[in-house]
């Protein structure tokens, strides 16, 4: 079977250096360890011991030391620590924690446009900043924790171009062609959590005719409603100006209106701010 590259290691064990996340919780007197009442259903922000009588509650702070353990071991090298990158990732953390600071922060945008937005734990994610300043590493160190831990907010994790190709593929049976798109398109669209990465970059696919894949897994995604997605993307190519308002419209040029007006129901919207950090 062929790897899909988009994925995240699925035996993280494997891994060096896993056995830093066990640590975290190894202490049984961990505060985070809470008596699991099985009449009551665990909120989105714990998961069970392996023993299933316990729950981890996952605050803002286990959840900071988990990911930069993390961060080191998808991408072989320490998260970086500035005033940037810190207002960057803040707002990330507590949505995954559930943590009310999330609602202040300065990165999460509540007015656009001319439309008073409204944050929300139950909506997903839109990240939107500049080439190279964290978006996809600090999302794919996020999905290695909560993949390892098997945490309630794991998502499935792809490129925005990959599914372009994966989709154009299916074509080249036609014997299976109709039921492989319905396998492809059901996937994608009943995720409990779903991560594009790279969005408005991608091209048209092109399967016996073009398609515009991506608009087309948002519809079913915000028809659906029974799970979050988090996007990634650019400000508009050749905007040297950051500028938010125009990176949005953008989905409504390539997308079309309606995906713009339901970006703002289906997303919390947050904007990463500094410079890039590659080298």
């Amino acid at each position: 079977m062929a790897k899909d590259k988009n994925r995240l290691p699925s035996h993280p064990k494997r891994m060096d250096g896993m056995d830093n996340f066990k640590s975290i919780l190894s202490d049984k007197n961990n505060q985070n360890r809470r008596v699991y009442d099985k009449d009551k259903k665990p909120q989105e922000n714990t998961f069970k011991t392996h023993n299933g009588d316990e729950l981890v509650v996952v605050t803002k702070s286990l959840l900071w030391k988990l990911f930069k353990i993390a961060y080191r071991i998808a991408h072989k090298k320490m998260f970086m620590e500035t005033p940037d990158t810190l207002a960057n990732i803040a707002p990330i953390i507590e949505y995954f924690a559930r943590d009310a600071r999330f609602f202040n922060r300065k990165q999460l945008i509540t007015y656009t446009s001319g439309i008073k937005l409204e944050p929300s734990f139950n909506k997903g994610l839109l990240i939107i900043g500049g080439y190279g300043n964290g978006k996809t590493t600090i999302m794919e160190a996020l999905g290695l924790v909560f993949d390892y831990y098997k945490m309630p907010m794991r998502f499935k994790a792809y490129k925005a171009h990959n599914l372009v190709t994966e989709y154009e593929r299916i074509g080249a049976d036609r014997t299976f062609s109709e039921s492989s798109k319905y396998q492809f398109y059901h996937r994608l669209t009943y995720a409990k959590g779903l991560y594009i990465d790279d969005v408005k970059k991608e091209r048209e696919a092109s399967n016996y005719g073009k398609v515009n894949l991506i608009r087309d897994i948002l519809e079913k995604r915000y028809d659906n409603k029974k799970g979050k997605t988090y996007i990634t993307c650019n400000y508009r190519d050749g905007d040297d100006q950051n500028n938010l308002e125009d990176a949005l419209a953008e989905f409504g040029e390539k997308y079309g209106g309606h995906i713009y007006d339901r970006l703002f129901s289906m997303f919390n919207i947050i904007e990463f701010k500094g410079h890039t950090l590659r080298r």
